[in-house]
């Protein structure tokens, strides 16, 4: 049975202090991928009336992925995907919901926003966006952006992949697919505490992770 109503998909991690004020702003059902966290995120979410499962791997990729994969079970066709930690406005999710007329895949970009953005962050996405372009000649300018508006095509493709990251090399891939791609600009916040995985160590170990994906995606 398929579904017409969109959903919202949110990937978490020991998110519970930020979660609820997300998932309150949100006029969607809701499936919250629980990555294994320390704290209170699942119960949270649950209290909130999302629809919560665990994700059946570790990382971001894998947890967008279980979701991705749960929501084609059930028959979704449109999702929107955003962040819990508050940096993706939900009120911004209904014109990617309505992009997706035009496109496969809606990602919301900082790009021509005001947005705050960590110097680290912004020197990893010109990286990898120069290497998009390289590959498959397609100008993209918020490569690391996770907040997405999804089509029943994008969601069979993304469901399907097996890397540990999902930046460069998804975009890759659904270029070279065929996918329509494009991006909106979204005025974003930073994170107002936590730790963002594109930032200091981490940050320069997901970039090498994202680098060696999309080149094997090319």
């Amino acid at each position: 049975m398929q579904i017409d109503t969109p959903w919202a998909l949110i990937p978490a991690h020991d998110e519970a202090p930020r979660i609820e004020a997300v998932l309150r702003a949100l006029d969607l059902p809701v499936l919250v991928v629980d990555d294994r966290s320390s704290d209170d995120t699942a119960a949270v979410a649950r209290s909130a009336g999302a629809t919560v499962i665990a994700s059946q791997e570790a990382g971001y990729a894998g947890t967008i992925r279980t979701g991705h994969r749960w929501l084609l079970h059930h028959g979704i066709q449109r999702v929107i995907q955003l962040d819990a930690d508050g940096q993706h406005p939900p009120v911004a999710g209904d014109g990617l919901i309505a992009a997706l007329d035009n496109a496969n895949w809606v990602i919301g970009s900082r790009q021509g926003t005001d947005s705050p953005t960590s110097l680290g962050r912004r020197a990893g996405n010109r990286l990898l966006g120069l290497g998009v372009r390289a590959l498959t000649g397609a100008r993209l300018h918020d490569v690391t952006s996770g907040f997405w508006a999804l089509d029943e095509r994008a969601l069979r493709l993304f469901a399907s992949f097996t890397d540990d990251v999902a930046d460069a090399n998804v975009r890759v891939a659904a270029l070279k697919a065929g996918l329509q791609v494009r991006e909106l600009p979204v005025a974003m916040a930073d994170r107002d505490s936590g730790v963002s995985m594109h930032d200091g160590w981490r940050g320069v170990r997901n970039l090498s992770r994202s680098v060696s994906a999309m080149w094997a995606a090319r």
